[in-house]
């Protein structure tokens, strides 16, 4: 009896679910639908320029486009109005901790769209709709951003003031045959070429493995330690780098820190932000002003 009572219970529950994902949308003037699973009038109100903090999944004709159900993140800045109805209209409607399903016309976000960008089923004049379920946990109004922002650009001029500091130390920390250019890269030959010499116009063939100051590896041409590494590898083709000088966008530091080395030399490049990546992130790995050291073997010079 205990069990039966426990199915009928658990029967009611989904009806009672089904019953309320099945609620009829309402729909405005403009012709946006919308219908709230959980709403919070009273709570904090949405308004354009927002960034989004929640989950949101796109779905069309019943196959889901897009999600990150379940996985809170930064999911929008609210913008200004694309057409009436749009999804900024939709958002605007939400409050902090509101979840809703929203119905946008296809045919009109059609109109702001390549064709290709649309669904392959999608048939203009039909009355399709994309619908997006949102969750909003937490809203970042532009007050925050400016804050946010601020306190980066602190952190990164920090980053830049001991960059200096944090290379004299590694090198005081790892001796060896260092010399150091104008443009403050320093440089160790930890063995001699006796080839032809890189310079400009010829066609150079090298291994090599990058990793910041702290021994995080961030790129290399060798598959195997890129995977001990634990590099992303999908899609990535490994093997000896081969280019022509003065042809190929390389970091700085590179061009310079090799210039006139011979075939057959193996070296050590510890390279600063400035002739490396600058102020940008690079390689999902490398926040900015990061000095990098890179070992190079030059195989090839012809």
């Amino acid at each position: 009896m205990k069990q039966f009572v426990t199915t009928i219970a658990a029967l009611a529950a989904c009806i009672a679910a089904n019953a309320q994902s099945e609620r009829p949308f309402n729909i405005t003037d403009g012709g946006l639908m919308y219908r709230f699973e959980k709403s919070n009038p009273a709570a904090q109100s949405v308004y354009r320029g927002d960034v989004l903090v929640g989950e949101l999944t796109l779905t069309f004709e019943g196959d889901t486009i897009m999600s990150n159900a379940g996985d809170p993140q930064r999911i929008t800045q609210v913008g200004e109005r694309s057409f009436i109805g749009d999804l900024s209209d939709a958002l605007v409607m939400m409050h902090k901790g509101d979840v809703a399903t929203f119905g946008i016309q296809a045919d009109e976000l059609a109109r702001f769209l390549d064709e290709k960008q649309m669904p392959a089923g999608y048939k203009k004049g039909t009355g399709m709709r994309f619908f997006y379920t949102v969750k909003v946990d937490d809203i970042m109004t532009p007050t925050d951003l400016a804050a946010e922002q601020e306190l980066y650009l602190a952190e990164m001029s920090q980053r830049h003031a001991v960059e200096p500091a944090l290379i004299e130390r590694y090198i005081s920390e790892h001796p060896a045959n260092w010399t150091q250019t104008k443009d403050g890269i320093y440089v160790n030959v930890r063995k001699a070429g006796s080839g032809k010499a890189v310079k400009k116009g010829r066609t150079v063939k090298a291994d090599f493995v990058g990793r910041t100051l702290d021994g995080i590896l961030f790129d290399t041409s060798n598959g195997d330690l890129a995977a001990q590494g634990g590099m992303a590898t999908e899609g990535r083709v490994f093997g000896p780098l081969t280019y022509k000088v003065g042809e190929l966008a390389l970091i700085e530091g590179w061009n310079k820190g090799i210039e006139g080395q011979k075939a057959g030399a193996e070296l050590t490049l510890v390279i600063p932000s400035s002739m490396a990546y600058g102020s940008q992130e690079a390689a999902g790995i490398l926040m900015p002003y990061t000095p990098v050291v890179i070992d190079i073997t030059i195989l090839e010079v012809k």
